[in-house]
């Protein structure tokens, strides 16, 4: 009888690495010395295939279904934190449509794609109900720092709430605990970044709370995740503008990089500053971006992550038309209005199917009512008042669609159809009143339309990060993506989502959506992977 071991190593190495790349590759491994060693690499060349895919664009979307509709599922939300450890991916709080916080914490079992709310054991503080704050992982615990609540809607006019608070939870012993910090403490804020340096956690920007007022901040604040001490990190003078809801990478030890953000109404960033913390005072430096047409667009409502020195942000599809252009076109076509030659504007037609005037003489001046201009010899009759028409011109570009009223709807083709059609029907009549069988015409079979492709969904963005450390010409570039970024399987596009990195593949949950038809956004909680396409063997 032939088993699963009797298959070649080149099959059962295709079929390991079906599996999810986590706990089921692992338990595979422990099978026999045969089994661990495609296993091994089933996960290498998973790994390699994933990145290279990612520098070629070659990806696709999976949606993920609950197995069953009792299973446990969390909330929908948006502007919450994200974070993988080992095979699972945690969740903090976040907000909803309600204009409320959350303070939960759940896992996601990548490897058994199974959600799981986690409680704190024990007499232990829960953080307050916020979102837009911050959480990474460190040595088995993950810290969160900082975050809002939103006003309530009554009464109205009411400041967002900051928090400055600091809570650990602790993966292992299963509890959240609050340190107990001596030293100055940063300010209340959101919308800030972190990650983790060694030992530390280093935060930059954010929307901070001061003794007059909310403002935007370039400070940077440093935390010793072994002693919980603060300390406000000195910087180069050149540095860059305060900002919120930025991209905080992580280099290595002693570099990261910001990338874009916000700095208020219509103020976006798309700009790409290196930190290098070696010395006492830590330096900036601006890094140039090449190929900004190919770049992402909102780079502060979007989510990104960094695999492999490449940064993949998730964004508007580039085919369509960018922010504010739409508005810009039309204030143009205003303006080319406002600007046409009124000799020109005076003898536009109303009816496309009208001869034109002539164009010598001048134009006979409009009565009230749209009357001629009484001729030589006819009757006299009281002159009505006379009241120039303005009647409203379109530009030249649409010249076609006036008096839209008076054009034939249908195209020769169609009216005949259309006369086949009665003719048909006025024979069927006539058949069954003289008692003949009704000869009905088989109607021949119409081409299906080709199925529309939905415009508004995620697209892919990738910039290439392996230059950003060169010692004299760093610089980033945006690669070029194809089909405007969107990937087979794209979803609807949604904002304030998150998206962080697994083993061979992106997870993306959560987030905004808009309705189309009410115009408002709800909060989802659909759960989508961003993997590599499968091959046949």
């Amino acid at each position: 009888m032939a088993t699963i071991n009797d298959l070649p190593d080149e099959v059962l190495e295709f079929i390991i690495n079906l599996l999810p790349p986590y706990k089921d590759v692992e338990s595979c491994r422990l099978v026999c010395k045969r089994w661990a060693d495609l296993g091994k690499n089933a996960r290498f060349r998973k790994t390699i295939n994933f990145q290279r895919s990612v520098a070629e664009g070659n990806l696709c979307w999976k949606e993920w279904e609950p197995p069953d509709a009792v299973a446990p599922r969390i909330a929908g939300r948006f502007s919450h934190c994200a974070a993988v450890f080992k095979s699972i991916m945690y969740i903090f709080g976040g907000g909803s449509s309600k204009v409320t916080t959350f303070n939960d914490l759940w896992a996601f079992n990548l490897s058994t794609r199974t959600w799981i709310r986690c409680n704190s054991h024990g007499n232990h503080p829960y953080p307050s109900p916020k979102a837009r704050a911050t959480m990474v992982c460190h040595e088995g615990q993950l810290v969160v720092f900082g975050g809002l609540r939103y006003p309530p809607i009554y009464p109205p006019f009411q400041r967002v709430c900051l928090f400055d608070e600091l809570h650990v939870y602790n993966l292992e012993e299963e509890h959240w605990f609050y340190p107990k910090i001596s030293t100055p403490w940063p300010p209340a804020m959101a919308g800030h970044s972190a990650t983790i340096h060694g030992r530390q956690m280093v935060i930059f920007g954010g929307l901070q709370e001061t003794a007059l007022n909310v403002t935007y901040s370039n400070d940077i604040w440093c935390l010793d995740l072994e002693t919980y001490v603060w300390k406000l990190q000195k910087t180069s003078p050149t540095k860059p503008e305060p900002r919120i809801d930025h991209y905080q990478i992580r280099l290595d030890d002693e570099h990261l990089l910001i990338v874009g953000g916000v700095g208020g109404v219509n103020n976006p960033f798309t700009d790409m500053w290196l930190l290098t913390m070696i010395s006492s005072v830590w330096t900036w430096k601006e890094i140039p971006v090449r190929n900004k047409k190919c770049g992402a667009t909102r780079m502060w409502t979007n989510p990104s992550c960094h695999v492999d020195e490449k940064l993949i942000v998730l964004g508007q599809n580039s085919t369509l038309p960018k922010d504010l252009q739409i508005t810009n076109q039309i204030r143009l076509n205003i303006q080319a209005q406002r600007t046409f030659p009124q000799h020109q504007e005076q003898h536009r037609l109303r009816n496309p199917f009208q001869d034109p005037p002539n164009l010598t003489a001048p134009p006979p001046p409009l009565y009230g009512g749209g009357r001629r201009q009484p001729a030589r010899g006819d009757a006299a009759a009281p002159e009505p008042s006379r009241v120039r028409q303005n009647f409203p011109r379109a530009s030249s570009d649409h010249h076609h669609l006036g008096m839209m009223a008076f054009r034939e709807s249908h195209s020769g083709l169609d009216m005949r159809e259309r006369r086949l059609a009665a003719l048909q029907k006025r024979e069927q009549e006539l058949q069954a009143r003289r008692g003949m069988p009704l000869v009905v015409p088989t109607p021949k079979p119409t081409p299906c339309p080709p199925k529309k492709t939905r415009q508004n969904c995620e697209a892919l963005f990738i910039c290439d990060l392996s230059h950003v450390l060169h010692p004299h010409e760093p610089f980033v570039e945006w690669q070029e993506v194809q089909d405007g970024g969107v990937l087979p399987g794209a979803p609807v596009k949604t904002i304030l989502s998150s998206l962080v990195a697994g083993n061979g593949e992106l997870i993306v949950f959560g987030g905004l959506e808009q309705n189309t038809n009410q115009g408002n956004y709800t909060a989802n909680n659909y759960l989508h992977f961003i993997t590599v396409p499968h091959t046949v063997i």
